[in-house]
């Protein structure tokens, strides 16, 4: 990357955490714990189907996280509807579509992936400023927490905060406003094609879209509405940060 680059935001989940051990496994010891014999094999498998019913719903699924309220009668149809597609439609109008939402709030069923704290190390050596800028309730401030990970953050936009989710660009400018820097000294990190690399690469952020399981066959490539677009950045680690940002040890 040519430009100089002060400052680094992060999408949250799947960028730097992920339900642990997985959210697969999660669903299927919740099920199992109710006598559902569900493995993480299948419940991997229904989640395409699932994301299928999000994507027929009037809003898609978007601004489930700015209220208590809409994440919670959201996160409850989403279980409902992954229970459904397991084959157990009965279960969906039980308390179990509770249980699994109260398993997912737990603070204890998420990690940090490894490269993390080394590459959150590396950037603040940097003396970057570092943000997130995330789709997630305001109890992931509680989660960051936890997770020892909220030091490193001078910036914070969380939807659930701030009432506005990406790929809307006013949870961009906020955050552009907050670190103090123009568009074209950010960069944000994140792992979905539309709400983080289109979103950011709409408020002339660059975008890099991380990419950890090599899950996005199709090869991304610049809209035909927008040909002057500059070609999209994919990194399977976070640990290629630094060396995509020409990173020496005293600093960008």
């Amino acid at each position: 990357m040519v430009e100089p680059v002060r400052a680094v935001f992060f999408d949250v989940g799947g960028t730097l955490l992920h339900p642990h051990p997985s959210f697969h496994r999660l669903v299927a010891h919740v099920c199992q714990q109710r006598g559902l014999p569900v493995t993480a094999e299948e419940a991997e498998r229904a989640e395409p189907r699932v994301w299928a019913r999000i994507a027929q719903r009037q809003d898609r699924g978007r601004g489930f996280s700015i209220s208590p309220e809409q994440s919670r009668a959201f996160w409850l149809w989403v279980y409902r509807a992954y229970l459904t597609e397991l084959g157990y439609p009965e279960s969906a109008a039980t308390d179990l579509p509770q249980r699994l939402l109260e398993t997912f709030v737990q603070l204890e069923s998420y990690r940090l992936y490894p490269d993390v704290l080394p590459t959150l190390e590396r950037l603040q050596r940097a003396h970057l400023t570092l943000g997130v800028i995330s789709n997630w309730e305001a109890w992931l401030h509680q989660l960051m927490a936890h997770l020892e990970i909220e030091r490193y953050f001078h910036v914070s936009m969380v939807s659930g905060v701030t009432g506005v989710e990406k790929p809307d660009a006013e949870i961009f400018l906020r955050a552009l406003e907050a670190a103090g820097v123009r568009a074209d000294e950010a960069i944000h990190v994140g792992d979905d094609p539309r709400t983080d690399l289109e979103g950011a690469e709409r408020m002339g952020i660059r975008g890099i879209l991380l990419d950890r399981d090599a899950r996005l066959v199709r090869p991304l490539g610049t809209s035909a509405a927008e040909p002057n677009a500059r070609p999209p950045i994919r990194i399977r680690s976070l640990a290629e940060l630094p060396s995509l940002l020409a990173l020496n040890e005293g600093g960008p």
